[in-house]
């Protein structure tokens, strides 16, 4: 099984704007913390079909590698 979303919190990153900062969690036990900018955030909300942070949970971590690499498109 691949990683998938374990848990998500909101935090304050440089000067005090939010971020998401997104827990996965993989198949073999293993965590890692992935933060998100106010983009990436948006994008990741919007390919899961979720409006709420806490409906991110169970998604594939798919979701969060296609919003990175989009707000990172779309911004160079």
């Amino acid at each position: 099984m691949a990683a998938v979303i374990s848990k998500v919190r909101i935090a304050a990153a440089h000067e005090g704007i939010a971020e998401l900062i997104v827990s996965l969690e993989f198949s073999n036990g293993g965590h890692s913390d992935v933060p998100l900018d106010q983009d990436a955030g948006a994008r990741l909300l919007r390919s899961c079909g979720v409006d709420e942070i806490d409906e991110l949970i169970g998604q594939s971590w798919v979701h969060v590698r296609d919003a990175i690499s989009g707000a990172y498109n779309e911004t160079n």
